[in-house]
């Protein structure tokens, strides 16, 4: 009677297993739908107000107290003034507000998952709070006051290939003909990319499989033949025992600096969504 309450008890575990893993593979491939929403409208969004990365940059000047401060829209570039044209159109609205709509929907399916959270809604979040800065600045290009908002300007301008290989990484395999598309203007840079990442990933594995070989003892790497011949120590040999030593109580260790506890428990940091402002981000 008790083997088969046993043989039942294992019985509800591997299932148990199984339903968990098939519930994990689901959860994922939802959350992979919901960024496929993000980076179609990312990519959209991006082709419309910048078919092509610009050849010239936002003019701005530097200020007495360190800040920024851009040049009016008048005095900007011509493709400047053209993408800020564009990034204020009724077209970039409805795509922005997609986007947005899309991270919504990856940070419910994320839910408190660590994991998920690290590998979907964190980085969609960040692009989309790069791209919500973008879009302030070019609706008001006073509010690029900053280094840091500048360079936020010009990466989603001169950065679109990192940002779409974040993206092809986290979307589904159903995705991938109709993101290549969309993709083409990008399509070499991103293919050298992903190249290079594969290749940084093999260099690693061989340096990984070298290190674990001079971890090795020196008696696994000495031949066999050589272990043989050393003489073996004569067995009616008696070592004298070595005299006792005071035993030293161990030193106490000196108490952790706060910052070194801190980072010891993991702090949830503040919400991207806190930085938000207009563009429908209320």
């Amino acid at each position: 009677m008790g083997e088969m309450f046993i043989r039942l008890a294992y019985g509800v575990m591997i299932v148990g297993m199984i339903l968990c893993f098939v519930f994990s593979r689901n959860h994922e491939k939802d959350l992979r739908k919901a960024a496929d929403e993000f980076a179609i409208a990312f990519v959209k969004l991006s082709n419309h107000i910048s078919p092509f990365p610009p050849k010239e940059e936002l003019l701005t000047e530097t200020l007495p107290d360190g800040r920024i401060r851009a040049l009016p829209a008048e005095q900007q570039p011509e493709a400047i003034q053209a993408i800020l044209k564009r990034a204020n159109s009724g077209k970039s609205v409805r795509l922005f507000k997609k986007l947005r709509d899309a991270s919504d929907l990856v940070t419910e399916r994320a839910s408190i998952n660590r994991t998920h959270k690290a590998q979907f809604k964190e980085p969609i979040e960040s692009l989309l709070l790069l791209t919500h800065t973008f879009l302030v600045g070019c609706e008001n290009l006073s509010t690029i006051d900053t280094p840091e908002k500048k360079q936020a300007f010009e990466s989603f301008l001169q950065e679109q290939p990192q940002h779409r290989m974040v993206l092809l990484k986290r979307i589904t395999g159903e995705l991938s003909d109709e993101y290549r598309k969309l993709n083409k203007v990008y399509a070499e840079e991103m293919e050298r990319m992903e190249a290079e990442e594969q290749e940084s990933r093999r260099k690693g594995k061989g340096k990984n499989k070298k290190n674990a070989e001079k971890e090795k003892p020196a008696a696994e790497k000495q031949p066999a033949r050589e272990q043989k011949e050393q003489p073996a120590a004569p067995a009616a040999a008696v070592q004298p025992e070595p005299a006792a030593q005071p035993v030293q109580a161990p030193a106490e260790q000196p108490a952790p600096e706060p910052a070194a506890a801190a980072q010891a428990e993991p702090v949830d940091e503040e919400s991207l969504r806190d930085k938000w402002r207009g563009w429908g981000c209320c």
